[in-house]
């Protein structure tokens, strides 16, 4: 069976072509968003949900969960954000074995986020193929529990960080929706995983997601 990976994310204002530049980065904001329950354990895949939901709204893109997508396509998005910087979004598509990639993130003016009617501006850019080729990417993907699902556990328990952001992972293939999620303090292996998932994006795409642990 063919892995499909759809990463899409539809610009607020519209996408560009990527340069050999990084790729603007990320905003302060003022209202960072809890994925950490009062007993230091992860929210649930339940609780999750809004927030992504919240994040999929203020990036201008559509919410994941209710994209419907057919039998051979799916789309995974790797987000960062739900700290006190604005939230960045990788998405990947892959429609019937086709790849594309793109990058929503805060539209900058030198080093000063753009605003419209008190509220950040997004952008979306369309993405080069990476840099090592399509298929090493996606077998890098499958040897860190990505396929056509999210195959990654959650923390148990979260050590406390200050102002750490959230680094959430989230597919869906057809009407199959998963999600898992990990902050910055992360030491198990699947943690761990995803964030070597994370800094490989943003090396093979030349983006800023600030993946580094």
């Amino acid at each position: 069976m063919k892995t499909i990976l759809t990463l899409s994310v539809v610009s607020l204002l519209a996408s560009c072509s990527v340069t050999d530049r990084q790729l603007s980065a990320p905003m302060a904001v003022t209202s960072p968003s809890p994925t950490v329950g009062d007993d230091g354990s992860p929210i649930s895949y339940e609780q999750m949900l809004p927030q992504v939901a919240r994040l999929s709204k203020e990036a201008g893109i559509p919410n994941l969960k209710d994209v419907n997508l057919t039998a051979t396509q799916s789309e995974l998005r790797l987000w960062r954000g739900l700290g006190l910087v604005s939230p960045r979004c990788f998405v990947l598509k892959i429609d019937d074995g086709k790849p594309t990639a793109s990058f929503a993130t805060a539209k900058t003016a030198g080093n000063k986020g753009v605003f419209r009617k008190g509220k950040l501006v997004y952008v979306n850019t369309s993405l080069n193929a990476p840099h090592s080729g399509w298929p090493t990417l996606l077998d890098f993907l499958r040897q860190n529990g990505i396929d056509t699902s999210i195959n990654l556990a959650l923390d148990k328990h979260y050590e406390p960080y200050p102002d750490a952001e959230a680094l959430i992972l989230e597919m869906k293939t057809g009407s199959h929706h998963t999600l898992s999620h990990y902050i910055d303090s992360t030491v198990t292996v699947d943690g761990k995983k995803a964030f070597a998932v994370c800094e490989k994006i943003q090396n093979e795409f030349d983006i800023q997601l600030a993946c580094k642990l």
